[in-house]
């Protein structure tokens, strides 16, 4: 039957970018892991100020409670391996749903929706960052529980499904969800923006970086597009990001205190301040998210050439 068969490739496509996505996601993960660390000690402390606020300070702390030796240097992926387990499916579902919702949307643009590809590209986008939040944000509440417990210097570290099962406890449905409504607008603004930014950065990177217009983008094309897609869709999005730390850290004190998406915002803008509150530790996120979008949007746009089916 035609329908099944095109059903089936379907299918096919979306699995094999899932698995792309995931691997490409894995590997950034763990280039990026020293920096993702310290970013998570930094955001989670609310205090306005204090000697240990830096974050090169958290660094000297890293390596001062590492126990010496080569843990000065491998202490700074502690925890990498919780992180890998949540990024795998994170990305991969991100990336997948990405090529999935383009390929509908491109069907129905040819037909009874006239919206231009970049509406396109970002509307697809905005459903993919959607997805993948929703089909993993209990993951990324555990991990960023065991983080603070890390950071906290709990001696006995449970595991992730042990973390889930305890928020559950705390509260159901409810408490594994808490802050998913901040996360799933921050990641549809955030990922409509990268990979729309994406796309078109290459096309520029093809006409006036080493330009080669009419060939297939090149590898620098691409690390060089992921990192300006990441820095420019980060830029908008990183109050979102604090925010939902808070309510994944905070627990019910949190949750009453940061309500919502806007109100809660607008309440960490009038405490905190743009600098220290909005887009605290705003600087370190830039250092991990460069070499974090360019090597998985890189690497994923490879692997789905070489590997994937048409």
């Amino acid at each position: 039957r035609p329908g099944s068969k095109v059903m089936s490739s379907e299918w096919r496509k979306t699995a094999e970018h899932f698995v792309c996505g995931g691997v490409a996601g894995m590997v950034a993960r763990t280039v990026i892991a020293p920096v993702e660390r310290i970013k998570i000690i930094y955001q989670i402390n609310s205090k306005k100020s204090g000697p240990d606020q830096g974050w090169l300070r958290i660094i000297q702390k890293v390596m001062d409670e590492s126990g010496g030796g080569y843990r000065k240097v491998t202490d700074f992926w502690k925890g990498n391996s919780v992180a890998v387990l949540r990024v795998f499916p994170y990305l991969g579902v991100q990336l997948a749903s990405n090529e999935f919702f383009r390929r509908q949307l491109k069907g129905m643009a040819q037909g009874s929706l006239p919206v231009t590809p970049e509406v396109q590209k970002f509307l697809a986008g905005g459903g993919a960052g959607l997805t993948a939040v929703l089909c993993t944000y209990p993951l990324d509440l555990a991990r960023a529980r065991m983080a603070l417990l890390m950071e906290q210097g709990a001696k006995e570290m449970p595991s992730m499904l042990g973390t889930v099962r305890e928020v559950w406890r705390e509260g159901g449905l409810r408490a594994l969800y808490s802050g998913a409504g901040v996360s799933m607008t921050g990641a549809a603004i955030y990922c409509g923006l990268k990979f729309a930014s994406y796309d078109a950065s290459k096309d520029l990177c093809q006409r006036y970086l080493l330009p080669d217009p009419d060939g297939p983008p090149s590898a620098l094309h691409r690390a060089m597009s992921g990192g300006l897609a990441g820095v420019m869709a980060q830029t908008f999005v990183y109050p979102f990001d604090v925010l939902r730390r808070r309510l994944q850290t905070g627990g019910p004190a949190m949750r009453e205190k940061y309500p919502g998406s806007i109100s809660g915002l607008w309440r960490l803008y009038k405490e905190e301040g743009v600098v220290r509150g909005l887009y605290r530790g705003c600087a370190l996120n830039y250092v991990k998210t460069v070499p974090n979008t360019t090597v998985y949007l890189a690497l994923f746009d490879y692997l789905k050439d070489s590997f994937c089916s048409a």
